[in-house]
């Protein structure tokens, strides 16, 4: 949607960003006295170094597309807003929230595996650890924002309900003008650029309602059970349960 933009280009998911923000932030803590003390590199001037080297991965993209800007989409970001906003502090932020039961029913169907053991990963085989996972992430977004860092909330069901009126509320907050273009995104032009991605098939699509509320028949009653241990409060908090009796 946000790459069918005229003025923004969205590819496919640069998953490295998150270990690179990582590895910024853990310089800081463990050699940023030294960087400044021995070696002249204050502390702006490192996030200076993490921010060329990022953007040297999808300046590429953004003037081969044409566009003033430029959208990065990795989940895991959402651990590294705070880091991100000191490498960006011009950068917009989006936290897009789904249901963490359809989260869940929707990770044990993936195929993902463990590249250091050749093993499936534990967040597609088990509930629980799904079911913790969204709740790290969600809760870290959750807080960055409660922070004081400015970040746009996106409900993923809100979007698929009335997905003009959340588009609309999300341009705004960019800067941007409305772009019926968004809507149109199944027949955009760059749809196979993100194909090693597990959405992939769906993009192809336009909006459905059918993952709504899947976790309803996708999951067993264990599973549930577990999701409710590990998560239970949040998805209450966020107004998806009313209380555990689900």
């Amino acid at each position: 949607m946000l790459d069918r933009h005229p003025h923004i280009a969205c590819g496919p998911e640069l998953r490295v960003i998150p270990a690179l923000a990582s590895f910024a932030a853990q310089m800081r803590v463990s050699c940023g006295e030294v960087l400044q003390e021995n070696y002249g590199v204050t502390d702006k001037q490192l996030s200076a170094i993490f921010h060329d080297l990022i953007s040297s991965f999808f300046e590429p993209y953004r003037k081969i597309r044409g566009k003033k800007r430029i959208a990065e989409k990795t989940p895991a970001n959402i651990l590294h807003f705070g880091e991100l906003k000191a490498l960006f502090p011009d950068a917009s932020f989006v936290h897009v929230i789904r249901d963490g039961r359809d989260v869940v029913a929707s990770l044990m169907t993936m195929d993902w595996t463990d590249a250091a053991t050749g093993q499936p990963m534990a967040i597609t085989c088990d509930p629980a650890i799904a079911a913790a996972a969204w709740a790290h992430h969600v809760r870290t977004g959750m807080n960055a924002k409660a922070a004081g860092q400015r970040i746009f909330e996106l409900r993923y069901e809100e979007l698929i309900a009335d997905p003009k009126r959340v588009l609309s509320d999300l341009f705004a907050f960019l800067g941007e003008p409305w772009s019926e273009d968004a809507l149109s995104y199944h027949l955009g032009d760059q749809l196979d650029a993100g194909m090693a991605e597990s959405s992939a098939e769906q993009v192809s699509r336009s909006l459905y309602h059918q993952s709504i509320n899947r976790w309803r028949h996708d999951l067993s009653a264990p599973a549930k059970q577990a999701i409710k241990h590990q998560a239970g409060d949040l998805l209450t908090k966020l107004g998806y349960a009313a209380d555990n009796d689900w």
